[in-house]
């Protein structure tokens, strides 16, 4: 293995994994008001590691070569084994420790089609579109493309741990107000997020012929059209909380401290052309996102 700092924290994907963790300890201090069991952690960072280096793991195979694309091909060996290794522990935490086939076989019918929809999302979305040989996949549909990313993220980052928590009890919470919020701030900050990496990959989409939002419609629509937009929507959604269900002072000026962060972010990108520096740029956003809230979380008990 390649030893370098983008290597074992970036390229690795354990920078995903440590994201996706985050969101998931703030899901549960802000829905539960509690920590999240550390094995269900364990189990959200190695699949979200699996999943992201199986994906990078197949790019590489025809795609345009950059330093993660690389990085990849020297590793090969070490990735393959590490693969096994993760996946194996996910499938004793999933089959073994936490019985998760039980806990979905005993759910509702909603929930296992909710879970079930989302695992057929994260599976295509790197495939050809089933059973069309000759269709492309998600990525290759705009907008789906993004959405798909913010559904997946926002299901195993707030929905997924509350589901393990509460089983049968998960239909009272999921009626509340308070899920709500977080749910659809999570969802279309994560979409926010998904649509600013297509301009990152907006040179290397073009050439692969991946469809994304902005190599169809350009980078200034792109900002202007819908980054915009949907951070003043997100911003409005927060005012609008705030008004009427009396959410903490606290907590809208640290959604509007992100949001405009956000907005620096989008502007700034555009002259980077360093992936590791726009990967800390923009997924470094979830994990300020999820460190503000924790911190204002155990700031207001």
């Amino acid at each position: 293995m390649t030893l370098n700092w983008k290597g074992i924290f970036l390229w690795s994907n354990q920078f995903y994994g440590i994201c996706a963790v985050l969101l998931t300890i703030e899901s549960n201090l802000l829905l539960l008001h509690k920590m999240p069991n550390i094995i269900l952690l364990l189990f959200i960072h190695l699949s979200t590691v699996v999943y992201y280096t199986h994906a990078y793991l197949q790019e590489v195979h025809g795609g345009i070569y950059d330093e993660r694309s690389k990085w990849y091909q020297n590793n090969r060996k070490y990735l393959v084994i590490r693969q096994l290794m993760y996946t194996s522990i996910c499938i004793w935490i999933g089959c073994i420790k936490f019985d998760l086939l039980k806990i979905f076989s005993q759910s509702s019918l909603w929930m296992q089609l909710i879970i079930c929809i989302s695992i057929f999302i994260s599976v295509i979305y790197y495939l050809p579109t089933f059973p069309f040989r000759s269709l492309k996949s998600i990525r290759d549909k705009g907008l789906l493309k993004s959405l798909s990313i913010s559904w997946v993220w926002s299901i195993v980052c707030c929905v997924f741990p509350i589901w393990f928590e509460l089983r049968e009890n998960l239909t009272h919470l999921l009626s509340t107000y308070i899920f709500w919020n977080h749910f659809i701030f999570l969802f279309f900050f994560i979409l926010v997020l998904a649509i600013l990496f297509d301009i990152k990959d907006l040179y290397r989409d073009k050439n692969e012929l991946v469809n994304t939002i902005v190599a169809r419609h350009g980078i200034d629509f792109t900002i202007h059209k819908i980054i915009v937009p949907l951070l003043v929507f997100i911003f409005s959604f927060a005012i609008i909380g705030y008004i009427t269900h009396t959410n903490s002072m606290a907590q809208l000026i640290m959604n509007m401290v992100l949001l405009c962060l956000t907005y620096l972010v989008t502007r700034k990108i555009i002259n980077f052309h360093s992936i590791h520096i726009n990967l800390l740029l923009i997924d470094g956003l979830i994990m300020l996102k999820a460190l503000l809230s924790i911190f204002l979380w155990n700031f207001t008990i």
